[in-house]
Order: C-alpha cells, then sequence, then structure tokens
C-alpha cells in the first residue's frame, strides 16, 4: 500500500483505534523483553484472524499524538528476529509487510497484517498474561483479546470454512482444465 500524506491523515487523525488499526507508540526490538515481543504476536494474531486484516502503527500513541520512532528504533527492525519470536507463539505465521513511512517530518512503522490465508492463527504456546495455548486471538471493541463467544467464533469458523472452499473450488478446476 502506497502511504500518502492524505491516506495517513485519514488513518491517523480521522479514524480511531479499532478492531482493524491499533497505534503503539514504541517500537524497539532490542528493547523489547519478551512480554512486549510476545504482545506482538497477540496483536499480529488478533489482527491476522479479522476479516481483511488490518494495521499496527507504531510511533503515534493510543491519543494518536504521532511521536514518531528514533534512528535507533529503526536500526533495531530486523524481520528475522521477529518472524522467529512470532513462530515460537503463532501457527500458522501470519502474512504481514512492514513498512517505514514519513509523516509529519516524523518516522512510523506500519505492520500491515493480512486476514489468515486458509486457516486461523492459533497460538501454540503459552506466556503468562499474555497468550493462552491452543487460543484464538481476535479484535474486540479495539483490544487484541481471546475470543470468548460463540457468535465470535462462529464467524472466524464460517470465514474459513468459505476460504477452503474456495482453494478447493480453484483445485477442482485446475483439475478439470488439465
Amino acid at each position: 500500500m502506497q502511504y500518502t500524506p492524505e491516506l495517513l491523515d485519514k488513518v491517523i487523525k480521522e479514524s480511531y483505534e479499532d478492531n482493524h488499526i491499533d497505534f503503539k507508540e514504541n517500537f524497539n526490538w532490542h528493547k523489547f523483553n519478551d512480554y512486549h515481543k510476545t504482545k506482538l504476536a497477540k496483536h499480529i494474531a488478533a489482527i491476522s484472524n479479522m476479516p481483511g486484516g488490518g494495521m499496527l502503527i507504531f510511533g503515534v500513541s493510543d491519543s494518536k499524538l504521532v511521536v514518531g520512532l528514533t534512528p535507533e528504533d529503526l536500526e533495531s527492525i530486523d524481520r528475522t528476529w521477529i518472524d522467529n519470536h512470532l513462530s515460537q507463539y503463532l501457527d500458522p505465521l501470519p502474512k504481514y509487510n512492514m513498512k517505514t513511512v514519513d509523516y509529519e517530518g516524523k518516522k512510523l512503522l506500519i505492520f500491515e497484517v493480512d486476514e489468515f490465508l486458509t486457516v486461523p492463527t492459533i497460538c501454540k504456546r503459552d506466556y503468562p498474561d499474555v497468550l493462552r495455548a491452543g487460543g484464538v486471538y481476535h479484535r474486540q471493541h479495539a483490544s487484541s483479546m481471546l475470543i470468548q463467544d460463540a457468535s465470535s467464533m462462529h464467524d472466524l469458523l464460517e470465514l474459513a470454512v468459505k476460504k477452503k472452499k474456495e482453494v478447493l473450488l480453484h483445485s477442482i478446476e485446475d483439475i478439470l482444465e488439465g
């Protein structure tokens, strides 16, 4: 996605944190302890389980104050380290992109998290007070949380079945054409 100043204005100034947008003030992988790294995993899992996915925007406070990231923060970004940590806790590993953008003279880091491909993202390991093994997380009321009600679980399962059906139909089409 191309982040123009107008689009960032719309996302940051005109919208609010919701089930698809989450603002985070800080990002420094080297300074994050395991708790903060695992909270990132929780947020990515939750957003990946939402229809259409969403984004985490680092460098913006919850009150939408653009604080930006320092050069040291930006140097700490390493996709391999992040993937290694996420893969300890999430299965399957959600698809996401990271982009550094300039906004109001400050640097922001945006995680664009895709909706899950065919099966929802599930937590495979406990982390006290953050993640529960076997837990399925989603966004509700602008928070990343365990799915705790039947209606939300039904919605997620319905989406997964729809995706599996599309994969199966494409496979059948390929067989019939080839």
